[in-house]
Formats: C-alpha cells, structure tokens, sequence
C-alpha cells in the first residue's frame, strides 16, 4: 500500500456516502411524482458517477447489442452490476436482499432489476416476468452463474431462468467479464473480487463448503472495501461476443453459453 492509499480511502468515502444521500434525496423526491422514467435515469446517473469515485475503469472490446436483446454475462464480483448498468440499459436480475441496503436500497429500486430470491418456487414468477419484459420490447441482463466464483473460469451456468428466452425464441447475446489492478499493487483476485457471498447459504444458514475451498475463509465486506479504495484504479474488462445463441432446450442453452463465455474470458490474476 502506497503512502497516499489512507487518503484516496478517506477521500472516496466522503465523496461515495455524500453522492449516495444526494442521488438518494433526488429519487424520493422523484417518486412523489410518480415518474419511474426520471427515477432510473437519476439511479443510473448514480450509478455511473459511482465509478470514478470507487476507481473504476472501464474497457469494452466489442459492442453492445442492439436494443431490444437478452444479454448473459460470467459473474466476479458485486462490481459487475455497475459496470454493466453503465454500459447498457436493461433491466438486470440481482439478488432481492440488494432492495433491503439503507439508502442504497432506494436506489437499487429506481434501476427496476428484477429481483431474484434464492428459492426454486420462485422460478416461475422470475420467468414470467422476464417473458414479460422480452415481449414488450426490453432488454434483460442474467448473470447465470448464480453465485459470484474467484475468477479462475466460468461457473456453470443454471438453466432455468433462460426458459424465458426458450419460450420467447430471443436470442441470446453474450459477453465476459474480468478485472485488473497496477503493476505493483495486489492483484485483482485478492483485492477486487469479494467471495465467499456472504447471502449464499445452506438451510442452516452456513456458507456451502464448496464456497469455502473456492474462496477461502468468510471476510469482512468493509474491510475488502477499503483495500479496494486504496487502490489508485482497477479496470474491469467487458468482451461482447459478436453473435448470439439460439436454442430450444434450456439446458442445453445453458451449456452452450457457458462454452461460449469460458471461450472469451480472460481469468482474473
């Protein structure tokens, strides 16, 4: 850690919590009025002013898709919403407790994700309401992954909620996602990615012991946040495959975008 490191943390905490409360008193306003149009634009402009404040660069190789489309991308950290919200507008599939954040909860709303609970009876209404959404002419983001992995390559993708694709005949674009950090300083796989999640649990409410051979011991989220704003940039870098998939069968469409995306990612070092 370099001797400025206290200061840019210092520095992009007062500037994040001070961005947070503004854009925050700015949509509760909004909802008064009762424009969800003027909300989203308020929590993406958040969003993406959220970047330079957390160090983030962002490169593309490639371009997004064409509106409307239905877009599946590999999952390395919680920073993957961010930096896909500031490239491409869509309604994103994220894990119903980000609703639950004081202040950011507000915020996550204005985006209008679809959320997602971890449990298989609520599958159809998941389906349903991305069906509705391809229908009426908009653009899904579906991290298939499920769970954040350490960046070492693509995790199996689950095929149930790609049944709304099936259903729809709605190709399926694809893109990669990976991160690094400055010569010099830790790299991205210590310091950018975040695991074990902490909101993956068993029944009993323990993390899964996979998750814990693959990442290692639970850690503190604030303390991975200061190291993460300590650091003078990280970049993450977003690959667009230049054709989508097509299929049929759910399953078999999960496997072939989970080849397709381990073919363009780059691991995280």
């Amino acid at each position: 850690m370099d001797r400025y490191a206290p200061f840019r943390v210092a520095s992009r905490l007062i500037r994040g919590v001070c961005w947070i409360f503004v854009c925050w008193a700015a949509i509760r306003v909004v909802e008064w009025s009762g424009s969800s149009t003027l909300r989203k634009r308020i929590a993406r402009l958040w969003l993406k002013r959220m970047l330079p404040i957390f160090g983030m660069r962002v490169k593309t190789v490639g371009t997004p898709p064409p509106d409307p489309y239905f877009l599946v991308t590999n999952h390395i950290t919680w920073g993957d919403l961010f930096v896909m919200e500031a490239l491409c507008d869509m309604r994103c599939v994220v894990q119903a407790e980000d609703a639950t954040f004081p202040f950011l909860g507000r915020l996550f709303l204005g985006l209008d994700p679809i959320f997602s609970e971890r449990s298989a009876d609520q599958i159809p209404r998941l389906v349903n309401e991305m069906t509705a959404t391809i229908r009426a002419g908009g653009n899904i983001l579906l991290a298939p992954e499920g769970v954040v992995g350490p960046g070492r390559a693509v995790r199996r993708f689950r095929p149930a909620l790609l049944e709304s694709a099936v259903q729809t005949g709605c190709p399926v674009h694809y893109a990669s996602i990976t991160c690094r950090t400055p010569d010099g300083y830790p790299p991205a796989s210590k310091v950018v990615l975040f695991g074990p999640d902490p909101y993956y649990r068993t029944p009993d409410g323990k993390i899964p012991d996979s998750e814990l051979e693959a990442w290692g011991p639970e850690r503190s989220f604030f303390i991975h946040l200061v190291k993460l704003l300590a650091l003078p940039w990280h970049e993450f870098t977003v690959r667009f495959a230049p054709e989508p998939i097509r299929g049929t069968d759910k399953v078999q469409l999960a496997k072939d975008l989970q080849a397709a995306v381990q073919s363009i990612f780059i691991p995280v070092p």
